[in-house]
């Protein structure tokens, strides 16, 4: 065998790689928290690329120089904050100059962000006070788009709320925060609440039921799913994720169902609160339309790219794909009144549920989940249950049923009845 002989010198190899590793910028430790805002990973983002892309309002640098049709709407914005807040244009750029030093901006994207430093500057200048001052507005008169500008297409309003929701499109909460304080510091403004009621104000989607959370997040996805966590019963514990508490499948609803299984409905506010007692599966009112698959997918894909996320969204619609595999699954689900049907078709929920975890590795389950997942497949698996199921479907699942089977039931015990007593008088004669 032959060897490949090295030819170049030792000192020369030194000298090289350490040109080499002279250029190579390692990150502060104190830049590691701070990453928060992500590119969606391609094998998550290649099962509907529009769901991760801002459609009107692009914000932050991964979508820069995208929408450009809604720069002149910023611009009246900044003006209106301007206007607001009576700051002269170079006390507004010394603002954004000191949000900027203080939150250290551009550490907050975990992607390279290929943008010089003024441009920068003005980017955040644009979008954060666009931002802060949609959100005053909006705060101050519920009914401010008949007045608004962007209210010359209704439509917009919509898809503004469902663009902040994306997870690419993010600027940090605390930069908004920081310049969110100068609109609230003006003596015209001092009643305004904080910035996360402000925030939670605009983007509360009444469908997910959630409540403000305790504490501030680190952009608006973060904050979605805050709000759904914080809405959760606190002995659930469903912060807490389990090491090795894996789940690799759960029986579908209709499978669950055949088995005796019953669903019902939940009282409780919060998607999460799943609840399983006595055969008796609780589980929160889900709807199912439009935004149901942007939310879901920007929560989920925040949770797999986060390593400090604990993953409550991501477990949550993976037990959901774990039940609803058909399109009887999701009538049953309907039927209970535990989902509601926005989207038409019920193959068309059965899409959604099913597409939502797309590319996202398995997540640990929590205690709470994996206990629940277990006592599901446990119950399935109980040969007792599934025979009791099928004595009440064949004798008592509906009132003619039932009237008949009481009857023969009667009839077989006065036939016993009646049996015992000739086979005792038998016995009395013979003896």
């Amino acid at each position: 065998m032959n060897n490949v002989q090295r030819h170049t010198p030792l000192n020369v190899l030194e000298n090289q790689w350490t040109e080499i590793l002279n250029n190579v910028n390692l990150p502060a430790e104190d830049d590691f928290p701070m990453k928060c805002i992500y590119r969606v990973p391609q094998r998550i983002r290649q099962t509907n690329p529009r769901a991760y892309t801002p459609q009107i309002v692009s914000l932050g640098p991964y979508h820069y120089n995208r929408l450009e049709a809604m720069k002149n709407f910023k611009l009246k914005y900044v003006k209106g904050f301007l206007n607001r807040t009576e700051l002269r244009i170079s006390e507004l750029l010394a603002k954004i100059e000191e949000t900027q030093n203080n939150n250290n901006t551009r550490s907050w994207y975990a992607e390279p962000v290929n943008i010089n430093g003024d441009d920068f500057f003005d980017m955040i200048l644009l979008d954060a006070c666009f931002i802060v001052e949609l959100f005053v507005r909006k705060y101050e008169d519920i009914n401010f788009q008949i007045k608004d500008p962007l209210e010359l297409e209704p439509w917009m309003m919509l898809q503004i709320r469902h663009d902040l929701i994306r997870l690419e499109n993010q600027l940090p909460f605390a930069t908004l925060e920081h310049l969110y304080h100068t609109v609230k510091d003006s003596a015209s403004q001092r009643s305004l609440p904080s910035f996360a009621d402000i925030c939670f104000n605009y983007l509360n989607r009444p469908t997910f039921r959630c409540v403000n959370p305790n504490k501030n997040p680190e952009h608006f996805t973060d904050l979605l799913k805050s709000s759904i966590l914080s809405s959760s019963l606190p002995e659930h514990g469903l912060g807490e994720e389990g090491a090795g508490n894996e789940v690799i499948h759960v029986y579908s609803v209709s499978q669950l169902m055949k088995a005796g299984l019953k669903f019902t409905a939940s009282p409780n506010d919060c998607l999460l609160d799943l609840k399983l007692s006595n055969g008796v599966l609780s589980m929160p009112v889900l709807n199912v339309n439009a935004s149901t698959d942007l939310y879901f997918r920007n929560m989920v894909a925040y949770e797999h790219c986060h390593d400090l996320a604990t993953k409550i969204i991501t477990q949550y619609v993976v037990i959901l794909k774990f039940l609803i595999i058909t399109e009887n699954d999701v009538n049953i689900l309907v039927d209970k009144k535990i989902i509601v049907n926005w989207v038409g078709d019920a193959n068309n929920v059965v899409t959604i549920i099913s597409n939502l975890s797309s590319g996202v590795s398995m997540p640990n389950f929590c205690r709470h989940y994996f206990t629940i997942c277990s006592g599901l497949n446990n119950f399935y698996e109980n040969p007792r249950n599934e025979l009791k199921a099928l004595i009440k479907h064949e004798y008592f699942s509906n009132p003619v049923k039932k009237a008949s089977s009481i009857v023969a039931l009667v009839l077989l015990l006065f036939t016993s009845i009646q049996t015992a007593c000739s086979f005792i008088s038998v016995i009395i004669r013979g003896n």
